[in-house]
C-alpha cells in the first residue's frame, strides 16, 4: 500500500526543523508539517504554530460546525455550556443502528450527524484557519515577529474530547484510491462512533505496519490518538492500538494531562468504572509518577472530598504534575477510586522488568505478560516469579512441557491468575474440575474401539485440537484427583506424549502448559506465613521475600511429594505459592465487588414480559469513605480458609440492603423514574446505606 503521507511537501532543512522544536517544544513531526504549510518559511512556521495555540485556547466552539472541541476553562472558573455538552459526557456519541452491521451506521443516521459540506480534510482546515487569524493576530507580535503567549497554566482543560465525525458511509469499503492512504482522523471519528474492535482491526490491517506505526500516535483537533483509544473504556481496543505502535505514556499538550489521569477522571463522563482501563494502561507500560502519590499513597486511607492540599500536592516542585489543579484536582479525587489507588501504588512500587525482558517479551510476542500483576489483587511477589519463570521457558522451552502447581487456600486467586495468563499469552485455556473425576477413562474417556471414545471428553478434545500448538490445561482442586489419575499424566508431564483416545493418534502436547491449583498444602503456607508475616506481607525486602518464597516452594514440594508420589513430584517444574490477603487487599476485594454490583443496578429499568425485564435498575451507587466502608466490611467477613469467597459474602449484604431499601420506596417502579443515588457509608464499624430518590418531574 502507498504509505506517503499528503501533508508531505518535500525535503525540510533540519536546521530549521531544530529552530522550530527548540522553539515551540513541538516534535519533529510536527515541525515538519508547519514547514510545509508554511512554505519552509522558518519564521512564519513558528509564528503558524502560535497561531493554532492560540485558536486552540481561545476559539469558541461554533454550533453549525461539525467539529466539536473540548472547552478550555479558565482557572477556576465554570465551564460555558456547549449544544454539545451532553454528547461529550457519553462514552461512544453515538449509537448502531437496529439492522446495520455492527458499528456502522446506516446513510440515513450518518445525514442526521454530519452535514458533508462541513467535512474538511484536516490540513485543509487548518490552513483556513490559520489563515483567518494571522490578521486578527498580527497585532499582538512582538518587534521580532514573535507571538506573546497568555500563561499557559490560566487554563483547564474539562476532560471532554472534540467529537470527530466519519467523513464516509462505511470505514470497510471497497479498495478504492481513497483508502490507498492511511487516514487516521477517519479511524479515530470512527471508533468515536462506536465501532467495534475486529472492524476497526480489519482497517489496521489492509496497510502495512510501517505505515501505521508513522501515523497511530498523531493528535486529532489537539488530542493524542490515544486519548480517543482510552475514551472507548475497551481494554481489547488499547491493547490493539499498542499492539500497533500507540504510546500509553502520552500527555496532552495544552493542559499537560496525562493519559493514565484522562483514563480515571473518564469515569464520570461516562458514569463507570474505569478501574480495568487503569490496570490494563499499567500493564503496558504508563507510569504512575504523572499523578501526584497524595492521591494514591498510602491507598488505604480515605480521600479528602476536594482532594489532598496544595501542601501535600507536588504541582509546585515537579512540573509533570502541574496539570492538577482545582478543575482536575476536584475530579481526580472524586473518581480516583479505593481499586485506582491500590492500583497505581503497587505500580509505583513493583520493579519494572529488565531491558532483556522486554525484548523477549515482545519479539516472543508474550508483551502482556509483563504486566501481570496489574491485574491480580495481592500475590505480586507470586505474580513476578510466575513471570520469570515463563519468560525463561519462552526463551529456552525444551523438549518437556512446563507443569506447575499452584499452592494455597482457595479463593486466593489461582483461579484468576490462571485465566489471565490465557488471556495475557494469547492461548486457549481449558479448566478441568478435578472434583468429578476418580478414574482415567472418566477424565480423558474410553479408547477406541470401546463404547463412547467416539466421542471423546472435553480434556480429550481440547489437546487433540491443539496438538503442537501453545496451550494451557488448568487442573482445578488437583488434591481430589486419584492415583489412577496421576499415573495418567506421568507420560503427558514428562515429555509432552499424549494419545487421542478417540482414534488413538500421536497428540504432541509438549508447548502445552500445564497448572495445578491445590490446597493439600494450606497448614504448611499459613504457618510459615505468620513466622515470616513481617517480611512476607511488607512491601519492602523484596530481596528477602523472594528468598522466604523460595524456601516456602521447597516446603510445598516436599508435602506434595508425601501426599501425591515422587513420580508425579518429580515432573512438577515449579511449585507457587499464594499467601493469604492483607487488610488492604481484602479491602480493594470488597470494592471491585460493590463496583461490578453499581455496573449493574445502573442499568435502565425495563418492564417488558420476557428475559430481558429488568425492575431493579436506575440506580447510582456512590461510596462515600470507601476505604472506611471496604475496610469494616473485610473485617467483618474475611476467612483466611475461604478467601475472596468470604469477602464476596460480605458485598452480598450491602446488595440486600440496597435492594431493601430500593423496595421500601412508596412509588411504582417505572422506566421515566429518574435515577436514585444510593450512599453507603460508614458509622461506628458499621455500614449504612441512604437512598435518595429523584425530584418528581
Amino acid at each position: 500500500m502507498n504509505g506517503t503521507k499528503p501533508n508531505e511537501r518535500g525535503p525540510c532543512d533540519p536546521n530549521s526543523i531544530t529552530i522550530i522544536t527548540q522553539a515551540r517544544g513541538c516534535d519533529e513531526k510536527q515541525a515538519i508539517d508547519l514547514l510545509a504549510r508554511a512554505s519552509h518559511d522558518t519564521k512564519r512556521a513558528i509564528r503558524l504554530h502560535g497561531i493554532h495555540s492560540k485558536y486552540r485556547r481561545r476559539a469558541t466552539p461554533d454550533p453549525s460546525r461539525a467539529v466539536t472541541t473540548g472547552m478550555l476553562l479558565p482557572e477556576g472558573g465554570d465551564p460555558v455550556p456547549s449544544e454539545k455538552e451532553d454528547e461529550g459526557k457519553a462514552g461512544n456519541r453515538f449509537s448502531t443502528t437496529p439492522g446495520t452491521q455492527s458499528g456502522v451506521p446506516s446513510g440515513q443516521d450518518l445525514h442526521q450527524h454530519i452535514d458533508s459540506s462541513t467535512l474538511a480534510v484536516a490540513s485543509a482546515e487548518d490552513d483556513s484557519l490559520a489563515g483567518g487569524l494571522q490578521e486578527t493576530e498580527h497585532d499582538d507580535d512582538d518587534p521580532q515577529g514573535q507571538i506573546s503567549h497568555p500563561a499557559e497554566d490560566a487554563y483547564e482543560w474539562d476532560f471532554v474530547l472534540p467529537v470527530v465525525p466519519p467523513s464516509t458511509a462505511n470505514l470497510i469499503a471497497s479498495r478504492t484510491y481513497e483508502y490507498e492512504v492511511f487516514n487516521i482522523r477517519e479511524l479515530v471519528a470512527w471508533m468515536q462512533y462506536g465501532t467495534d474492535v475486529n472492524t476497526i482491526t480489519q482497517y489496521l490491517n489492509r496497510f502495512d505496519d510501517e505505515t501505521v506505526r508513522d501515523a497511530i500516535n498523531d493528535s486529532i483537533e489537539g488530542f493524542p490518538t490515544m486519548f480517543y483509544v482510552v475514551e472507548t473504556n475497551n481494554e481489547d481496543m488499547i491493547r490493539l492500538w499498542v499492539s500497533h505502535g500507540g504510546d500509553v505514556s502520552v500527555t496532552h499538550d495544552m493542559s499537560k494531562v496525562p493519559l493514565l489521569a484522562f483514563a480515571i477522571i473518564h469515569g464520570e463522563n461516562i458514569q463507570t468504572d474505569t478501574t480495568l482501563i487503569t490496570a490494563t494502561l499499567l500493564s503496558l507500560g504508563a507510569v504512575p509518577n504523572l499523578i501526584p502519590s497524595a492521591f494514591y499513597s498510602p491507598y488505604l486511607q480515605n480521600l479528602p472530598e476536594h482532594g489532598p492540599s496544595h501542601d501535600d500536592l507536588e504541582i509546585f516542585t515537579d512540573e509533570l504534575k502541574s496539570w492538577c489543579k482545582d478543575i482536575a484536582r476536584g475530579k481526580l479525587a472524586r473518581t480516583c477510586s479505593l481499586t485506582h489507588r491500590y492500583y497505581l501504588e503497587r505500580a509505583s512500587k513493583t520493579k519494572k522488568p529488565s531491558r532483556r525482558q522486554y525484548q523477549v517479551a515482545k519479539r516472543t510476542k508474550a508483551e502482556p505478560l509483563l504486566g501481570i500483576a496489574n491485574f491480580l489483587i495481592g500475590q505480586t511477589s507470586t505474580a513476578k516469579a510466575l513471570m520469570d519463570t515463563l519468560l525463561t521457558h519462552i526463551l529456552e522451552p525444551g523438549k518437556k512441557p512446563l507443569v506447575l502447581v499452584f499452592a494455597g487456600p482457595s479463593g486466593h486467586g489461582q483461579t484468576e491468575l490462571a485465566r489471565h495468563l490465557g488471556h495475557l499469552l494469547s492461548r486457549e485455556l481449558e479448566v478441568v474440575d478435578c472434583t468429578i473425576f476418580n478414574r482415567e477413562m472418566e477424565l480423558f474417556g474410553s479408547r477406541h474401539p470401546c463404547v463412547g471414545a467416539a466421542q471423546g471428553t472435553p480434556l480429550n478434545n481440547f489437546l487433540a485440537t491443539y496438538s503442537g500448538k501453545r496451550c494451557i490445561v488448568f487442573l482445578d482442586e488437583f488434591e481430589k484427583t486419584s492415583p489412577e489419575i496421576h499415573k495418567a499424566l506421568l507420560l503427558p508431564f514428562d515429555n509432552g506424549e499424549y494419545q487421542d483416545r478417540r482414534n488413538l493418534h500421536k497428540v504432541d502436547c509438549s508447548k502445552t502448559i500445564w497448572i495445578m491449583a491445590t490446597n493439600a498444602h494450606d497448614a504448611i503456607i499459613q504457618g510459615f506465613s505468620t513466622t515470616h508475616s513481617r517480611i512476607l506481607f511488607s512491601e519492602e525486602h523484596e530481596s528477602e521475600k523472594r528468598l522466604l518464597l523460595r524456601q516456602l516452594s521447597y516446603k510445598i514440594r516436599d508435602d506434595f511429594r508425601s501426599k501425591h508420589g515422587a513420580p508425579v513430584a518429580g515432573r512438577i517444574s515449579e511449585f507457587v505459592p499464594f499467601l493469604t490477603f492483607t487488610i488492604g487487599e481484602q479491602s480493594v476485594i470488597v470494592h471491585k465487588a460493590l463496583l461490578e454490583f453499581g455496573r449493574k443496578v445502573r442499568q435502565p429499568v425495563i418492564l417488558v414480559d420476557g428475559p430481558n425485564e429488568r425492575l431493579l435498575g436506575n440506580m447510582k451507587l456512590r461510596i462515600r469513605r470507601n476505604v472506611s466502608v471496604c475496610r469494616a466490611l473485610a473485617e467483618s467477613e474475611y476467612h483466611p480458609d475461604l478467601g475472596a469467597r468470604s469477602l464476596l459474602v460480605a458485598a452480598e449484604k450491602v446488595k440486600r440492603m440496597l435492594v431493601d431499601e430500593y423496595l421500601n420506596i412508596d412509588e411504582e417502579i417505572t422506566e421515566e423514574g429518574g435515577v436514585c443515588e444510593c450512599l453507603l457509608d460508614e458509622d461506628g464499624g458499621e455500614v449504612t446505606v441512604n437512598m435518595v430518590t429523584p425530584e418528581p418531574q
